[in-house]
């Protein structure tokens, strides 16, 4: 009998939904308000300074001032610092000169390619992209743009992106093409891209269609090889040769013709060179 139970008791360990308690649903309160559970506290005192670029000062002065402690953070002399360096920014903005150290290592043709590219939607106008080598870092891209085309370059930021995969086209394997490297730019006067001219752009639409038709030849096989080719205005178009058709019969009389005209001028010749040495 004992055995028994567990035995019944291992198989129902679980209430069945028979066995539950009935509870009307109008007497259920789903969210049952937690009274004191959140407690509302003052604001911060560092909170309250919002109108300036040096805060940290303002803040000790009021935490002074309301007889608190002074946070840690905010004991420093970090606002001074700031104060002088932005105020040594200015200066150098106005005067021309750049706001940062240069580089002294001269470089007169490198071998680096910088490209410009198009900004995302999530940039400003005060943003530019770059797309750089590897081996290039922020330093370098912001003396580069001083010293070539005079823009100042404010922040770097930097991403290091991994290459797409491409698959050979002699067999099933698949690799990833190497790293490429971008570089943004805060600038301190905008930049907006130029627009593209419609006739630009049906111009280079054109040209695609005509590569991929010249390309689809030059990979075809057997009979496709003969296909006209229509795209850059006929330039790869085989050239129409003349329906020059001649019997067999006609060609050899032809031939024997052409060989007794042929014999007859070299005869002629020797005669007149013959009569010039007699000087008949």
């Amino acid at each position: 009998m004992f055995l028994s139970n567990i035995w019944k008791r291992a198989l129902h360990y679980k209430q069945t939904p028979k066995s539950y308690p009935k509870i009307n649903v109008k007497d259920v309160v789903l969210d049952k308000p937690r009274v004191g559970f959140r407690k509302e506290r003052e604001p911060l005192i560092s909170q309250s300074v919002t109108d300036t670029l040096f805060p940290n000062t303002e803040i000790k002065k009021r935490y002074i001032e309301a007889g608190k402690p002074v946070p840690i953070k905010y004991r420093s002399n970090s606002d001074a610092i700031a104060r002088r360096n932005y105020e040594k920014y200015q200066e150098e903005v106005m005067t021309g000169q750049p706001h940062f150290r240069v580089g002294e290592n001269k470089i007169y043709f490198p071998s680096g390619r910088i490209c410009l590219l198009r900004p995302n939607a999530k940039h400003t106008p005060y943003q530019a992209k770059f797309l750089v080598p590897k081996s290039m870092n922020k330093m370098d891209l912001r003396d580069y743009l001083w010293n070539v085309y005079g823009l100042r370059a404010l922040n770097v930021t930097v991403q290091l992106l991994h290459g797409r995969f491409q698959r050979d086209a002699f067999a099933y394997a698949r690799y990833r093409l190497p790293q490429y490297k971008k570089m943004t730019v805060d600038m301190a006067e905008p930049f907006i891209w130029p627009e593209v001219s419609p006739e630009l752009v049906e111009q280079a639409e054109n040209d695609y269609r005509n590569e991929v038709k010249v390309i689809e030849l030059k990979n075809g096989r057997g009979s496709d090889l003969l296909k006209p080719i229509e795209g850059f205005d006929g330039m790869y178009a085989s050239p129409e040769l003349p329906d020059a058709f001649v019997s067999r019969k006609w060609r050899k009389q032809g031939e024997t013709d052409v060989q007794k005209h042929t014999a007859q001028v070299e005869e002629k010749t020797e005669k007149d060179l013959v009569g010039k040495f007699l000087g008949l």
